[in-house]
């Protein structure tokens, strides 16, 4: 089924399906389900707690799915009893007649998708070899893109044309609908789990050792995060007080979506060959001007403009996923690549409360700048490390 020379094709195409699914779940959590929560009374401040709570939990199941993984190995198992536990969580909801029921029960279907989540990512990290890692989660990422997309497109119109339980329950048959086609996933044979060995090049004492390598690559991450998800916020509330509408609004993202919606997976594929640090510092700059356009932007073709530069910074997720997998031996894959998401996910959560406290405090066009600095702090952790092609899992500190 596998072989050293890439990944099977129908094994990928599985993994894209339920990872654009999971998405297409999550951004239905994330775009519209709050507005159930307002209408079931909840304030800003409520609102917030659905999101952060939602948030939390997902992290939680991201963190126990890892770690799990790496203690079972029975990858396959784990995956299919989540889907289990996650559809009756996920029907619960329907139930929800105030919002503390909402916050509650919201936050208990994300636990079992948070299992989910990390052990889909594992069996990928798994299921590739470090030539092709790149490759193979661009795909996953610009399968994400795809979920999120379907969200926006039928997502609204079911809540809007049947209710938002009628959405539940759309939300609880896709669920069913991962669980069948996961049944045809390949496990990670023991030998596939433990065979491949990170090898690290240690000739001096300049080096740093590969636990080193992997904590600067997930800081780095959330420190990206961070200030891609405080440009997210600006973005349109920037929009707002200049008196651009809803539809202005949602029209940047739509165009950023679609015009980088294949970034992910030409990254990923250029990254196999040019190496992992060179594309993610080529991003993050990119990210970088695009947060500083965000500050002077008046009229919408900026607001566009900035989006899609962020959304490259973003496109390099998977370059960085990959990157995580070629630092760390199969043993710990588990844990490692559910530290990663779960970073992006803390990010989440102190991005959005954390960039709304300071926009309040300081202005958004300040804030946009402190989110721009640490897209800079994140490239500074990086710069120092030289990475050879030939061996994308060799680093040594710059002299």
């Amino acid at each position: 089924m596998f072989s050293i020379h890439g990944m099977n094709t129908r094994q990928l195409l599985i993994l894209c399906i339920c990872l654009s699914l999971i998405t297409f779940q999550g951004t239905v959590a994330v775009g519209l389900t709050p507005v159930y929560a307002v209408r079931l009374g909840a304030n800003s401040t409520m609102t917030g707690v659905f999101l952060a709570f939602g948030f939390t939990t997902v992290a939680l199941g991201n963190i126990f799915g890892g770690w799990l993984a790496d203690r079972l190995r029975m990858y396959k198992l784990i995956l299919l009893i989540s889907y289990v536990a996650w559809i009756p969580a996920t029907l619960l909801i329907t139930q929800a007649n105030d919002i503390n029921a909402l916050i509650l029960l919201n936050g208990l279907q994300w636990l079992p998708g948070g299992v989910a989540i990390a052990v889909l990512n594992i069996i990928t990290g798994l299921s590739a070899s470090k030539s092709e890692r790149g490759k193979v989660f661009g795909w996953t990422a610009l399968a994400t893109g795809v979920g999120g997309l379907l969200a926006g497109a039928v997502g609204g119109p079911i809540a809007e044309r049947w209710g938002f339980p009628t959405l539940f329950v759309g939300m609880a048959v896709t669920t069913a609908l991962m669980l069948v086609i996961a049944t045809f996933i390949h496990e990670p044979t023991q030998q596939e789990a433990l065979g491949e060995q990170v090898e690290a090049r240690l000739p001096n004492k300049q080096h740093l050792s590969v636990g080193h390598l992997f904590y600067l690559v997930i800081l780095a991450n959330l420190l990206v995060s961070l200030g891609l998800f405080a440009g997210g916020l600006g973005s349109p509330l920037a929009m707002i007080q200049l008196g651009f509408d809803a539809a202005g609004v949602s029209s940047v993202i739509a165009v950023s979506s679609a015009i980088t919606l294949p970034l992910p997976l030409i990254l990923g594929w250029l990254s196999d060959r040019a190496g992992r640090k060179f594309f993610m510092i080529i991003c993050y700059v990119i990210g970088v001007l695009g947060l500083l356009l965000l500050v002077p932007a008046m009229l919408l073709w900026q607001f566009w403009l900035s989006a899609c530069l962020m959304a490259v910074a973003g496109a390099s997720r998977g370059v960085a996923q990959a990157f995580v997998a070629d630092l760390v031996p199969p043993q710990a894959m588990g844990r490692s690549i559910s530290l990663f998401t779960t970073t992006s996910m803390l990010a989440g959560i102190l991005g959005n409360s954390g960039a709304g406290y300071v926009m309040d405090a300081i202005g958004i066009r300040p804030a946009l700048l402190i989110s721009a600095g640490l897209l800079l702090l994140a490239i500074g952790l990086l710069l120092p490390l030289r990475q050879s092609v030939s061996n994308p899992i060799a680093f040594t500190k710059v002299p």
